[in-house]
């Protein structure tokens, strides 16, 4: 279950659930093999787009990013995960 369905926030919807799978699916596959890094970084700009869509502050889509990429690859592969927190950063902001 993700944690947005757990915390009982009325405020994420399926758009944002679905996003999290992408990302976390995303994640795990770059962290086993490299040829995967558009994929992550695809996925974080969706979840990240989704947030913001949402009305979630940039705090929030930190928090719950960081919390993905945790769960996915647990400090396994730190450039890896900085990658992944840059890339929702920048995500964030782009203006679409």
């Amino acid at each position: 279950m993700s944690a947005l369905e757990d915390s009982g926030d009325n405020g994420a919807g399926e758009g944002a659930i679905d996003a999290e799978m992408v990302f976390r699916d995303a994640l795990l596959r770059s962290h086993k093999t490299h040829g995967f890094i558009g994929e992550m970084e695809s996925a974080a700009a969706q979840f990240c787009r989704e947030m913001r869509r949402q009305g979630h502050p940039p705090e929030r889509m930190l928090r719950d990013a960081k919390r993905v990429i945790h769960e996915a690859i647990d400090g396994d592969d730190v450039p890896m995960a900085e990658r992944a927190v840059l890339s929702c950063i920048q995500h964030y902001y782009r203006a679409d």
